[in-house]
């Protein structure tokens, strides 16, 4: 069975691209539509459909959607025959959905037709159980991954690890554990993770960080009170003061 994956990001993708990656798009029809492409909800046809952070999908995207769940029909930007697609769909999105069906950011109809079964996942700090599994698994698979020996880990990394709050969740315990694999010498993993939160010190900068460091530790503080919602009202980018695009090149930039 095919699994197709697709992931929204606004900071990447404009509305007539996420319309051409998810329909597919016929020659010529816009600037740069050079040759006939299948779109992935064309490509998931007997299969699954992912898309991650379906919450981002534009509205006017977002009616057509809906149409091709009801109908298992589709048609491709510019085209004029009619697709027969039958496909699952699994859709995931940090954003609070029936929050943004109330302010009129996402489709009703649309929000009851994918809601079907939710699951809720939990942050990692509420999975403490989880994190020595998920770490032993990304640094046998990053030692594979870049040819290093599998470094042993202590039960003092294993304290580290269970202790930090991981604002970033999964993403961020992937992050770190890579660049683990990457620099760590002589036998020993060095997770390098942030030091002088709140709860260790009253003084925040009592270690003299680099500032940086400060804008790491802000920043997690800002998306763990968010609870991870970067973007939209009450999100880290505006209690930040900055557009969704800035906030996501700041973090790129500091290595989040």
């Amino acid at each position: 069975m095919t699994l197709i994956h697709f992931s929204i990001q606004l900071t990447t993708y404009s509305h007539l691209l996420v319309e051409s990656e998810l329909f597919g798009h016929e020659k010529g029809a816009f600037t740069g539509a050079d040759s006939q492409k299948p779109g992935r909800l064309e490509l998931a046809h007997g299969g699954t459909l992912f898309i991650d952070e379906i919450g981002d999908v534009p509205l006017q995207v977002q009616v057509k959607l809906l149409r091709v769940l009801q109908e298992k029909t589709i048609m491709r930007v510019g085209g004029t025959r009619t697709i027969y697609s039958d496909f699952r769909l699994v859709a995931a999105t940090h954003r609070n959905i029936a929050h943004m069906v109330a302010r009129g950011e996402f489709r009703e109809d649309l929000y009851y037709r994918i809601n079907v079964v939710p699951i809720h996942i939990p942050p990692l700090r509420q999975r403490v159980e989880n994190i020595l599994l998920l770490s032993d698994h990304f640094i046998r698979r990053y030692a594979a991954k870049y040819h290093r020996s599998e470094l042993p880990m202590t039960a003092e990394d294993e304290n580290r690890l269970e202790a930090y709050n991981w604002p970033g969740n999964v993403r961020e315990l992937k992050n770190v554990l890579e660049r683990a694999s990457l620099l760590s010498e002589k036998g020993t993993i060095d997770f390098n993770l942030p030091t002088g939160t709140a709860s260790s010190t009253h003084n925040p900068f009592e270690d003299l960080p680099s500032m940086d460091e400060i804008q790491r530790r802000y920043i997690r503080y800002v998306l763990e009170h968010t609870n991870g919602k970067q973007s939209g009202q009450e999100g880290a980018a505006e209690i930040l003061g900055m557009n969704r695009s800035t906030l996501y090149n700041r973090m790129k930039k500091l290595d989040m």
